[in-house]
């Protein structure tokens, strides 16, 4: 087996996500921002003779790997709600769907590590729908920093100075991996129930930048939009990801 090389990594920063899985996405596009995430990727993403072979380092304490063939990629399409395939305008990354592929397999063996709030919208694959900090965890093996992720608030508002010094502290500890995530509110600029990759925090000037990935754009924020606009952040400074 071969591991992925760098120029595939930093693909994967801006890989398009093209079904509902977010979550995934901008968890694996957040990675390729450390070193250490960067490390991850290579050790558990690689070639093999007929496909990838994809590792979580941390299922029920175990670490497990997924082999993922060409044609179980192949086989992997992007359809609407009636099955009808998609025509995509922008190529579905190889190695995003090789974990997409690993996720379904995942799945179908560990069911519960799905949680049952993920389960309730309809989607046509099992690996839609799911929190980055559980990816994020099965993935790298560590547990992520949390923020407003698991409670109820809709936004990060109740939290608004301490938010405040936590995107103080991703400008001073740049480069990290985190993902903010929105739920609902109809916010302008902001997609509903989505994530986004962290790119940057300006102390400063008090403002982040995010990528979404499904719109392949980046958005800026100022710390007060910000804690208006997002749920909740998930993720990893670079020494938390050794």
């Amino acid at each position: 087996m071969k591991p992925i090389g760098l120029e595939e990594i930093q693909n994967l920063r801006y890989a398009v996500q093209h079904f509902q899985d977010c979550y995934l996405v901008s968890s694996i596009g957040a990675l390729t921002n450390t070193s250490n995430g960067r490390k991850i990727l290579s050790e558990n993403i690689a070639h093999t003779s007929d496909g990838l072979r994809i590792r979580f380092n941390n299922i029920n304490g175990k670490t497990e790997d997924y082999f993922v063939s060409r044609q179980e990629m192949d086989n992997l399409i992007y359809m609407d709600r009636y099955y009808n395939p998609i025509e995509i305008k922008v190529p579905h990354n190889p190695i995003i769907k090789g974990i997409e592929v690993a996720m379904n397999k995942l799945l179908k063996k560990h069911p519960l590590k799905k949680p049952w709030m993920c389960r309730l919208p309809d989607c046509n694959e099992k690996f839609e729908f799911n929190k980055p900090s559980n990816f994020l965890e099965m993935f790298t093996g560590r547990k992520p920093i949390i923020i407003n992720e698991n409670n109820l608030n809709l936004s990060l508002k109740s939290k608004k100075e301490e938010i405040k010094e936590f995107f103080k502290r991703i400008d001073k500890q740049f480069p990290n991996s985190f993902v903010a995530g929105s739920l609902f509110g109809f916010h302008k600029g902001i997609t509903n129930n989505h994530c986004y990759t962290i790119v940057n925090s300006d102390y400063k000037n008090q403002i982040i930048n995010i990528f979404d990935h499904r719109f392949l754009e980046i958005t800026d924020l100022s710390y007060d939009e910000a804690v208006r606009k997002l749920k909740f952040i998930v993720g990893y400074f670079n020494k938390d990801l050794k």
